[in-house]
């Protein structure tokens, strides 16, 4: 049996920029692996297998134009409307070299509301966080709507 993959991806040295990192470092699941990626999740491709991972998701702060908090699977087509955090390979190329490698690739997005320079996250992605951790152990997340 195929297992699954999370890609926890941010700064946690940018307050909301963290949500990725966080829900990483918070997650544990029987049939998933967890990865903090930090700003550069294209590190980890190569560690990835071809054909052992069923799911790919990668979780990440989003500036998509919601209210704070808001969580939403972002299809592949869409990165190019709205700011992800910054990372030094663009999160659509991390999302297409997956592709290859799983069956499917997920990105979820969480709207920041301060990626200021300074640690902690704000209240309502705290309350993200403990949302999408939820989702996430219960297979809800594939119920998020989409962007």
């Amino acid at each position: 049996m195929k297992k699954n993959i999370l890609l926890g991806v941010g700064n946690d040295i940018r307050g909301d920029d963290a949500i990725g990192e966080e829900v990483a470092r918070g997650f544990e699941r029987d049939g998933w692996d967890v990865e903090d990626c930090g700003t550069m999740p294209e590190n980890f491709i190569p560690h990835i297998e071809e054909g052992i991972y069923q799911e790919v998701v990668i979780v990440d702060a989003a500036n998509m134009g919601l209210e704070p908090g808001e969580i939403r699977r972002v299809p592949r087509d869409r990165l190019g409307v709205f700011t992800m955090s910054t990372h030094a390979l663009p999160l659509s190329l991390v999302m297409d070299f997956l592709a290859g490698k799983a069956e499917t690739v997920t990105l979820i997005g969480i709207q920041p509301k301060d990626m200021s320079l300074r640690e902690g996250m704000t209240p309502e992605l705290e309350r993200a966080k403990g949302e999408l951790l939820e989702l996430l152990m219960t297979d809800g997340w594939k119920d998020i709507p989409w962007l």
